[in-house]
């Protein structure tokens, strides 16, 4: 839930919302993530319509900023992810 909320923009990640995860919620949230991106990259879009190519840039921009903040804070704490 938390992974469609941030590719919505709901939610920013940031350390402070890190903070009170542990270390099993890191690794589903990443996994969700990752599903996620894969899911939306994988999904056809229409080139002439540019609304829709727009929002869906706008979610992967999303979900990569959520993954790179994940990724280095889970290297702050020494969690392994993969």
């Amino acid at each position: 839930m938390m992974a469609k909320d941030i590719m919505e923009g709901y939610i920013a990640l940031n350390p402070l919302v890190l903070k009170k995860l542990d270390a099993s919620s890191f690794k589903d949230l990443h996994m969700h993530l990752h599903k996620l991106q894969t899911t939306i990259r994988s999904a056809g879009v229409d080139l002439s319509n540019q609304e829709a190519l727009r929002a869906r840039n706008q979610r992967l921009q999303r979900i990569h900023q959520a993954m790179s903040v994940l990724e280095f804070h889970a290297k702050q704490l020494r969690i392994v992810l993969v």
